[in-house]
């Protein structure tokens, strides 16, 4: 009980300053009148906006009367339907009208809103037209594709019935056929066909380019590769020998080089091979009968020549996928040597240069094609169907 009467007498010593400034909260609140007059006597001038209303009114002829195409059936079916399309872009890309209109802004009194009417109704007026003007066109062009789509549905039934009829005929309605196409085709306008053009330039030079880059890779394998063998039979003839003695696969290479050996380490593993990338966190150890399949384009490459080293030491064999067998420092430590003759950082400097294929991408390129040449010819050799194979592939994804 005492411990009670004590511990209510400290909270009410504690918190007894804070009465009057709970009895102030209680009170009743009263704006400060004179601060309110003064801030709104001092408040900066409200900026118009001018944004446009979005979606826009239909056009306004000059007679001040509203203006729309009109239907797909009326276009159709009236006699005068192109003229009045072409009529009607004409209107439309010149943008005229004389009827204007008040802007929709806000503003904080009457005479800030009619100070900046006067110097923004020209430029808000001639950006409304041209935006209305982009629409209409936009419907425009719509509809008449539709009628083109009809005129050439028209067109092959009046071919056939013409048929029966002679030559001469077929060739009259043909004739008049492409006629009513072309008429048409003007009144889209000269931007659409400009489009069409670029569109289809682009395309014609994105086949070229990748034509080029097709054969300049495809060139590398006419090359003569004396004395040594063509890579596709040195990789395919290891391959093989590793597999029927049932050793391991292990892979590895620097930079773009080592993404095309990752990409055939992961076919050999779907081939039914045990292929393992250097460096991977499960890679065991090699060991006698084993191979290690290295690329070292430009002809050496530091860590390249320290795996190919421990890899020799430890009774394994060395497969060396080189553009530079003569002069590189990784050959010394290969049992085997697949030359690929084609442009690395070594020598892409000498002569023109491969403006196409820079520095080492006609070697990267090359080695992706050769691989995907041997997955076709060991699954050939080790007698592996495409079920099999499809089956080995990772279903965690």
């Amino acid at each position: 009980m005492t411990t009670v009467l004590y511990f209510y007498w400290h909270v009410q010593r504690k918190w007894f300053h804070l009465i009057p400034a709970i009895s102030i909260f209680r009170s009743r609140v009263r704006w400060d009148e004179a601060n309110i007059v003064e801030i709104e006597s001092t408040k900066p001038v409200r900026q118009k906006i001018t944004e446009p209303k979005t979606p826009y009114h239909p056009m306004i002829d000059d007679e001040g009367m509203e203006r729309t195409l009109g239907s797909f059936e009326e276009c159709v079916d009236g006699e005068h339907c192109e003229t009045n399309a072409v009529s009607a872009f004409d209107d439309a890309a010149s943008g005229s009208r004389k009827g204007t209109k008040e802007s929709d802004g806000w503003t904080s009194s009457e005479d800030e809103a009619e100070a900046m009417e006067q110097d923004d109704d020209d430029k808000n007026l001639s950006f409304k037209e041209q935006r209305k003007a982009h629409y209409d066109e936009f419907l425009k062009v719509k509809e008449l594709r539709q009628k083109a789509s009809l005129v050439e549905d028209e067109s092959d039934e009046d071919n056939n019935a013409e048929l029966t009829k002679g030559k001469g005929s077929s060739d009259k309605s043909a004739d008049r056929n492409r006629e009513q196409k072309l008429s048409v085709l003007g009144a889209i306008g000269p931007r659409r066909r400009i489009s069409m053009k670029s569109a289809q330039s682009r395309s014609d030079e994105a086949g070229s380019m990748a034509a080029e880059i097709c054969s300049q890779i495809a060139s590398i394998f006419s090359k003569p590769t004396h004395p040594y063998p063509p890579p596709l039979d040195v990789l395919v003839n290891e391959l093989t020998a590793v597999a029927s003695r049932k050793a391991r696969v292990f892979l590895y290479g620097v930079g773009r080089e080592g993404l095309m050996l990752k990409a055939l380490c992961m076919r050999l593993a779907h081939l039914g091979l045990q292929a393992h990338l250097v460096f991977d966190m499960t890679t065991p150890p090699i060991a006698t009968g084993d191979l290690l399949v290295a690329s070292a384009g430009p002809g050496g490459f530091s860590t390249v020549e320290a795996i190919c080293s421990v890899a020799r030491s430890n009774g394994g064999r060395v497969l060396l996928l080189t553009a530079q067998p003569e002069r590189g420092s990784c050959v010394r430590h290969a049992n085997a040597v697949a030359y690929v003759a084609a442009q690395t950082m070594a020598d892409d400097e000498e002569g023109e240069g491969n403006e196409l294929l820079p520095m080492g991408s006609l070697y990267e390129g090359a080695l992706f094609v050769v691989f995907e040449m041997v997955v076709y010819k060991l699954r050939e050799a080790l007698d592996q169907t495409p079920e099999a194979v499809r089956s080995r592939h990772t279903n965690l994804e």
